[in-house]
């Protein structure tokens, strides 16, 4: 993970002179935060009066070595590269990313869309192609990696993180942008979508003019969901007929063993499981394999990798597979998040996802009892909460600004912290990598608003194209926040659920192949049900029947009267 800004002007605009500057120095600290091996910045002359300071803030994750951002050759040419390239045509083992990207970059002009659309893995990037006077900068295609933007006539602010106090909003993950300096005087716009979305509906947010190009077709995603065969159809009667045979009432161990005996099932539970397992794998295993007091060692047998936990399904699941990868020697770190309740009660910090946690960690130890698990046991009061919002938090959450981003995110960023008490001691752990379960929901039919849309209208197609609608929208629902806040302790991110290949593979599956939101298919069985089915294949009895929690109620931050969508006064 990295922090990467820049910041373009003419040199006749007192803008940068005044507001801006400020801007860019509020938000350094976060930059800072985010990147704290190696920090460097450039600035140069771009074209006829334009300026640029370009800074990069560098976690080292990749390569045999860390590499200074920005990077540049002699011809001008210059990058900010935050991702990571996990698999596909681009990935080079022997090369750090920002170098590999580099080279393939500047090789001819617009050669950035045929890179870019052959990557697999979270990212960001500004460059500066000097021979043609070209900016280019984006996002991945689930824009997992945050980027915000300010553009005017005489001055464009691109950067990772920002400030309550700065114009910004976040740059869409929706496709490609440019700015071609040597054709106009005026600010424009070149905006290159993803073909997958196509179809839908884009809101740039952008008042410069905006000049649609061609769509990038990225070689694992493709033209989208809507090409596939199951899009707007309805299953057969048999397709569902099978699940009917159980009641509500049917112990989840008697539908989950009977329904991993079909064939066609077991299958696809073991295709998404061997997907997951490349996923987590590959997420696990890029890094240095050290932890942040070990960075300059050879060697480490501190926990280099955690996980956001609460015991629910979708984290316990990814528990067990780190642990496959992890190495033998080295502990894992188990978040788990817990606020004081809003109201004097005898619960103190034993709140729902503290429970759920403590059974769940038992169920890890008895299927991997070598393993070091390190359940930190993060508690956060009520005056913690409200002095590190107003010191930092609201400023990573922004530009969002609900109620659903005030509790989500604040949770996140205390959870990612971790730093709590294990074994009764204080404890700060020092993993660089955090796995977290976003995207799970979203793909699996997991939120509770699926259930009740299937109860109201009985239309799986309506389901298929809401799960399609969900998936696309992630990015600026939640997952730019998530980055930022989660980075903002040095730790670096990373989502096997939505990995290229596992998101591809779920999207050819219809959604009754995915989940069951029939009434004799209860919460805690149908919804998610490929899931459940793989944790139960991996030995999980506990978390493979939980129901859907949301972590803003299961860690006790958020009052249930409160409307998740309405403006947050707290963020203000």
């Amino acid at each position: 993970m990295c922090g990467i800004s820049c910041c373009l002007y003419k040199s006749m605009s007192s803008n940068y002179m005044s507001g801006s500057l400020e801007c860019i120095n509020n938000f350094n600290k976060a930059l800072t935060s985010r990147g704290p091996d190696l920090f460097s910045e450039i600035k140069t002359d771009l074209f006829a009066d334009w300026i640029g300071i370009f800074s990069g803030y560098t976690l080292w994750m990749q390569g045999p070595h860390p590499v200074s951002q920005p990077i540049w050759d002699e011809e001008g040419n210059l990058l900010l590269w935050n991702g990571d390239v996990l698999s596909g045509p681009l990935d080079n083992d022997e090369l750090c990313d920002t170098e590999n990207v580099f080279v393939h970059f500047k090789q001819k002009f617009k050669v950035v869309i045929e890179s870019i659309s052959n990557i697999c893995g979270p990212y960001s990037f500004i460059f500066w192609d000097n021979e043609n006077k070209c900016l280019w900068f984006g996002r991945d295609v689930f824009g997992r990696h945050s980027l915000l933007w300010s553009i005017r006539d005489d001055e464009i602010v691109i950067t990772s993180v920002g400030h309550k106090n700065c114009n910004l909003q976040e740059v869409p993950a929706s496709g490609i942008f440019m700015i071609d300096f040597s054709q106009t005087s005026q600010i424009e716009l070149e905006f290159f979508p993803w073909s997958h979305l196509s179809n839908l509906e884009i809101d740039l947010n952008s008042k410069v003019k905006i000049k649609y190009k061609l769509a990038i077709n990225h070689f694992i995603l493709g033209n989208g969901i809507s090409q596939s065969d199951w899009f707007g159809k309805e299953p057969l009667e048999d397709e569902i007929s099978m699940f009917k045979v159980f009641s509500k009432d049917t112990d989840p161990s008697v539908i989950f063993e009977s329904l991993l005996k079909n064939h066609e099932i077991k299958s696809r539970t073991s295709t998404f499981l061997n997907l997951l397992l490349k996923s987590v794998e590959v997420r696990v295993k890029k890094q240095p394999n050290r932890c942040k007091k070990c960075l300059k060692k050879n060697s480490c047998d501190h926990s280099s990798v955690s996980l956001l936990f609460s015991g629910g399904l979708d984290s316990t699941v990814l528990a067990v597979l780190c642990d496959i990868f992890v190495p033998k020697n080295q502990s894992i770190d188990l978040y788990n998040v817990a606020f004081e309740p809003l109201t004097k009660n005898n619960v103190g910090f034993n709140v729902p996802d503290r429970i759920t946690g403590e059974t769940s960690l038992l169920e890890l130890k008895n299927l991997a009892p070598h393993r070091v698990w390190n359940f930190v046991k993060i508690d956060v009061t009520r005056e913690e909460l409200e002095s590190c919002r107003n010191h930092t938090i609201k400023n990573l959450i922004y530009p969002l600004d609900s109620v659903l981003d005030d509790s989500l995110g604040c949770a996140l960023w205390f959870a990612a912290k971790g730093d709590g008490v294990l074994n009764g001691n204080p404890y700060t752990s020092p993993a660089r990598i955090s796995i977290l379960g976003m995207g799970a929901d979203e793909q699996l039919g997991g939120y509770m608003r699926h259930r009740m849309a299937f109860r109201k209208t009985s239309s799986w197609s309506e389901i298929g194209h809401q799960l399609c609608l969900d998936i696309n929208a992630i990015s600026r629902r939640n997952l730019g926040r998530d980055n930022r806040v989660v980075s903002d302790h040095g730790r670096q991110p990373r989502l096997p659920y939505l990995d290229e290949h596992v998101v591809s593979y779920l999207y050819s599956l219809p959604p009754w192949h995915r989940c069951i939101l029939i009434p004799e298919m209860p919460p805690g069985v149908g919804d998610k049900m490929l899931l459940r089915l793989v944790a139960w294949k991996l030995g999980l009895r506990f978390s493979a029947c939980l129901p859907k929690r949301a972590l803003q109620f299961g860690s006790r931050i958020a009052s249930s009267k409160e409307k998740g969508d309405y403006v947050c006064n707290r963020l203000l």
